[in-house]
């Protein structure tokens, strides 16, 4: 844990924020940086929220994003996700 958030998610974040910062600071305008420090506090305070009461929280929401991606056309056709810990194999009835 660094600063009450789990260190590989704090990590990606921070990594992401300063590979963002010359590109916005020279590319785009000094003021964006204004811009992209109030977002990174404000996922910093979400994630530490978040993380308060389970540490696994973040790890828990992210496998739920990345399986309702998987779920996009079951999720248009039939407006429901469907979550199984195995792959349906159809078995003999004898």
């Amino acid at each position: 844990m660094l600063a009450g958030v789990p260190m590989q998610w704090m990590l990606g974040v921070s990594g992401g924020a300063l590979l963002a910062a010359p590109w916005l600071l020279y590319g785009v305008h000094p003021a964006a940086l204004l811009v992209e420090a109030a977002i990174y506090i404000a996922v910093f305070l979400w994630m530490r929220e978040t993380t308060r009461r389970d540490d696994q929280r973040l790890r828990q929401l992210s496998i739920r994003a990345l399986m309702r991606a998987r779920q996009i056309a079951g999720r248009r056709l039939w407006g429901a996700v469907s979550y199984s810990p195995l792959r349906y194999k159809r078995r003999g009835t004898g």
